[in-house]
């Protein structure tokens, strides 16, 4: 069943808009904290795989320009084909994608998990979920994206302080692996 918009006459149940807020807050809370795990780990990347300064930059740099790329792509795709199914797809995509930045060996690797994979999976992500979130929350709509907007500021610094944590225990590769671990299971139980 497609669910891109509500049909008006049909009524959900009171709980059904706030229940999907839940599950799409934890969605963009892993997108955000995984997009802030690489300068996390930064130190350790550096070490490990011998970046030079010109490297580490352009492996930012391409993540953003790639979501700066996609980001009108997912959002006309979000306008044609079902929300759920891209909010879904987008979060198992980037989170393996994150699972596997792990496997990195060295930083050509390490940008293209970054760019490619993360981020051109990312960008599907946000048009798709304040477009759901819209089309479920008409009197609640700037209380429920205002929600939504606080587990990106919540991601960043669960990123911060449990992927330190994590990098410090056990090591960079392992900080991707838990995140993007932890994706593919939200993925599944949002499915």
């Amino acid at each position: 069943m497609d669910i891109r918009s509500p049909d008006p006459l049909k009524q959900v149940p009171f709980w059904y808009k706030w229940e999907m807020l839940f599950w799409l807050w934890g969605a963009f809370f892993l997108n955000q904290a995984d997009r802030a795990l690489y300068g996390v780990v930064l130190p350790q990347l550096k070490h490990e795989l011998h970046l030079e300064p010109d490297q580490e930059g352009l492996i930012g740099s391409v993540f953003f320009w790639t979501l700066a790329c996609v980001v009108p792509l997912a959002g006309y795709a979000s306008d044609l084909l079902s929300r759920r199914k891209i909010i879904g797809g987008s979060l198992l995509f980037w989170s393996v994608a994150t699972t596997c930045t792990g496997l990195a060996r060295n930083w050509v690797h390490l940008m293209c998990f970054r760019s490619l994979a993360t981020g051109g999976g990312e960008a599907f992500y946000a048009p798709a979920a304040n477009a759901l979130i819209s089309d479920f929350h008409h009197k609640t709509r700037s209380l429920a994206l205002s929600i939504h907007q606080t587990s990106l500021y919540f991601g960043v610094i669960a990123s911060g302080f449990l992927g330190g944590l994590v990098a410090d225990q056990w090591g960079w590769r392992a900080t991707f692996w838990v995140f993007g671990g932890i994706g593919i299971l939200w993925a599944g139980l949002t499915w």
